[in-house]
């Protein structure tokens, strides 16, 4: 299937601009389509590979940008100290990002906007779940290693007509005992759609390639579970597309 792709620049109501990358399949009309949130060092070869491959599927895909346009950190601390004050306070600085790149992907022509889903690794993966929590009516969140703490300001309303998937590191020290039972009750509390899968010996960023480049404590690749966690993805998105 031929391709296209493009960047698009889009802005928040605080005048920060944005730059994501889309994929579009030739000749799309009213296609389903999913956005895709990066990791913690933004927007990477990996995520834009990731929208390649849905958008091979069928799919529109949207490479959000969260940081900012020419904002693409290169070392592991410029990362972390760009994505802080997104995590520290979510419901003022991340919801707005959020947001305004769900928006932003609804604004294209090709895309069906009563079928839109989102995906996202690590800190991508806690994105997608908090567009769950704020019931933003996507038919479905993927989340891959991401955190899975609530959000603490906002009260555990049932979350309605989203799917939610995550997949978890069973050997991920980042994100603690206390995360996965915390998420199973909010989860319960919320009355939400949810599914749960635990990957053996796998540990934190466990579908990036690069990640035992990190040489980082807890951090590492492993292909099985990456394998078995994208296809899972892509069986739901079938699933609530259909």
């Amino acid at each position: 299937m031929s391709i296209s792709s493009k960047t698009i620049d889009y802005s928040d109501e605080q005048g920060n601009t944005f730059e994501g990358v889309v994929y579009i399949p030739k000749n799309a009309k009213q296609l389903p389509a999913v956005l895709v949130f990066p990791a913690f060092r933004g927007i990477t070869e990996f995520e834009k590979e990731k929208g390649h491959q849905l958008a091979e599927l069928g799919y529109v895909a949207f490479v959000a940008d969260l940081y900012g346009k020419g904002i693409r950190p290169k070392e592991r601390d410029e990362a972390f100290a760009t994505m802080k004050p997104l995590v520290y306070n979510r419901v003022d600085n991340l919801k707005p990002r959020l947001l305004t790149s769900l928006k932003a992907l609804k604004t294209l022509s090709e895309v069906d906007v009563s079928r839109v889903a989102a995906i996202g690794f690590c800190f991508g993966g806690l994105c997608v779940l908090d567009l769950a929590r704020y019931n933003t009516q996507l038919k479905a969140v993927v989340s891959f290693h991401g955190t899975l703490r609530p959000v603490p300001e906002i009260p555990l309303v049932p979350i309605v007509g989203t799917s939610i998937q995550v997949h978890h590191g069973d050997a991920d020290t980042h994100i603690a005992k206390d995360q996965v039972d915390g998420f199973h009750e909010e989860m319960r509390t919320r009355q939400a759609d949810f599914v749960f899968s635990s990957h053996a010996k796998a540990m934190h960023s466990f579908t990036e390639p690069e990640a035992d480049s990190f040489n980082a404590p807890g951090v590492g690749y492993n292909e099985k579970a990456a394998k078995r966690s994208w296809k899972a993805a892509i069986s739901l998105l079938e699933e609530v597309f259909a």
